[in-house]
């Protein structure tokens, strides 16, 4: 008994249509090579390098990136390869390690180093000649400007050098010490409450004290020892100011954390929040959106995201009757909070005006939980979202935009894609998940390797209907042998960004087997197979198996 396979027709699309188009501007046109750097986190530099410090200055997008290997410098681009600018070499010799990127006005402030070997205070106006040394620092990181260890009030930057806090308007003249610092150990937590900028600072002993600034040095005094109040805190990772307060994610001793609240008084009140009944709720990711107060943490049975409004001190949790046993970065965008599921296929939408919580379930992919560095699992604005994915059967990376209530997500790849990673880093451990994407204005700046030419700059313009689409012709499949009586053999050219679905149906329109790929090629056993006529469905690619 003989069977036979015939091809009936051969047309499938490959990523569904969307609105958006993306560019690369390539900063390294010698691409480099995989590298590790031990220097720099172990991470492995190629292309463009790691691409920190996004920043946007008078219409114009500022960062730091490398046009040879291992040269950190400061550059900036209107959008556009053309428009691409090497604001200034900071160190002609070798590496200018250029730190944070802070905007103060019109002018941007960072750490870098003109001669490889300490960081210093620099300023710039967007020009060579506007940029030049604030102060000589002798700094021994590149770090003193990182989002948490600064405050901008005003028109004045508060931070901490390895020995003094120091205030800076962006002049050598406006930078000034407002206190030496007795360990060598970072301020952290920076908040305004009543015209004053509070912080944490350890003392001698190394327990941590609360401090407060008004700019000037006899304004700079200690406000709270948190393990000689009343609550004995030991420890605190995060701090904000809301509603006349300060609340902080602290421990005290022999304990998890909790949340707390502090009036910002000299010696003042310290009270504990419990949100379980059990107390240690592990609350984190304290973020102002709004107008409110946001967190996560662990109540008696479940994970939960939590709210405070404002001028109100009640917690209030935001999905009722929620049995998520854990809760990954969470996310704010369009009014909205996002966050994953436990399966990490799902993503979870509450809609902060509502509280209308939805799930939607991304099927064939999973969603990496970022959890290296806590950069959460999307970002959006004027009513998109965008993500990246994994597919689940290959493990390549997908970039995916959606609208805002996550009806309409679609995976899509600029034209030439070719490999599987593209937004990893690789750490001397091994791969990590990475979200570094970062939205400007309707863009969406994308750091990634989509074209082998390593890890350069990337732009999704969500505002252009485009899209990606491919039409497989005749010749970019084969399926043999024919006939065909136990393995049937499929091959196709997918690039491996276009997820191909094979259905087998019998003569009713049945489906008795499915299998999904993603390029390359496929066995698929047909022994086990009653003899009879079937059709096999790839897309829009269709054959028949037929009995002689």
């Amino acid at each position: 008994m003989k069977t036979l396979l015939t091809i009936a027709t051969f047309i499938t699309t490959c990523l569904a249509q969307a609105n958006g188009t993306f560019s690369m501007i390539e900063i390294n046109p010698q691409h480099g090579s995989e590298t590790y750097i031990w220097a720099d986190s172990s991470k492995n530099i190629y292309g463009a390098g790691e691409l920190n410090g996004f920043t946007e200055l008078n219409g114009r997008l500022y960062f730091s990136a490398r046009n040879t290997f291992d040269n950190d410098e400061l550059w900036s681009t209107d959008g556009t390869q053309n428009g691409l600018t090497l604001v200034k070499e900071i160190n002609p010799t070798g590496n200018g390690y250029i730190g944070n990127l802070v905007k103060l006005g019109n002018r941007i402030l960072f750490m870098a180093s003109d001669n490889g070997t300490d960081f210093d205070l620099w300023c710039s106006d967007g020009t060579a000649n506007g940029t030049g040394k604030v102060a000589e620092m002798h700094q021994t990181w590149n770090g003193a400007l990182a989002p948490q260890n600064i405050s901008i009030s005003g028109n004045r930057i508060i931070f901490c050098s390895e020995t003094q806090l120091m205030i800076t308007d962006g002049t050598t003249a406006g930078t000034d010490s407002l206190k030496a610092i007795t360990q060598y150990a970072q301020g952290f937590g920076y908040c305004e409450l009543n015209n004053k900028v509070y912080f944490l600072l350890p003392n001698a002993s190394w327990q941590q004290e609360i401090w407060s600034t008004d700019g000037t040095v006899m304004g700079t005094q200690k406000m709270l020892n948190l393990p000689a109040s009343l609550l004995n805190i030991t420890s605190v990772s995060e701090m904000v100011s809301f509603n006349g307060k300060i609340y902080l994610v602290a421990s005290s001793s022999g304990e998890g954390n909790d949340l707390f609240a502090f009036d910002g008084h000299v010696n003042g009140q310290l009270q504990k929040i419990s949100l379980s009944q059990t107390g240690n709720s592990y609350p984190s990711q304290l973020t102002l959106f709004n107008g409110a107060l946001y967190f996560t943490a662990s109540t008696a049975t479940s994970a939960n995201v939590f709210r405070i409004a404002s001028n109100n001190s009640i917690v209030q949790e935001l999905v009722q009757n929620a049995n998520f046993s854990w809760l990954s970065s969470v996310t704010f965008s369009n009014n909205s909070v996002y966050f994953l599921g436990e399966n990490q296929q799902q993503i979870h939408r509450v809609e902060l005006n509502t509280l209308l919580h939805t799930t939607t379930t991304l099927n064939g992919y999973i969603i990496p939980s970022y959890i290296w560095n806590n950069s959460g699992m999307l970002v959006g604005s004027a009513g998109k979202v965008f993500f990246a994915a994994y597919d689940s059967i290959t493990n390549n990376q997908v970039f995916f935009v959606s609208d805002e209530a996550l009806n309409n997500m679609t995976a899509v790849q600029p034209e030439g894609a070719n490999t599987f990673h593209p937004f990893n880093v690789i750490l001397s451990c091994g791969m990590a998940d990475v979200f570094d994407f970062k939205m400007w204005g309707d863009k969406v700046i994308v750091p990634a390797n989509f074209n082998s030419a390593g890890r350069e700059l990337w732009i999704f313009d969500a505002g252009v209907a485009s899209g990606v689409e491919h039409l497989k012709k005749e010749n970019e499949f084969s399926i043999f042998p024919n006939p065909v009586q136990n393995e049937l053999f499929v091959k196709t050219n997918n690039t491996g960004y276009c997820e191909e679905q094979l259905f087998i149906t019998n003569v009713l329109g049945e489906v008795v087997s499915q299998i999904s790929f993603a390029g390359g090629s496929t066995f698929v056993n047909l022994s086990g197979f009653v003899v009879g006529s079937y059709c096999a469905t790839i897309s829009e690619i269709l054959w028949e198996r037929k009995n002689l």
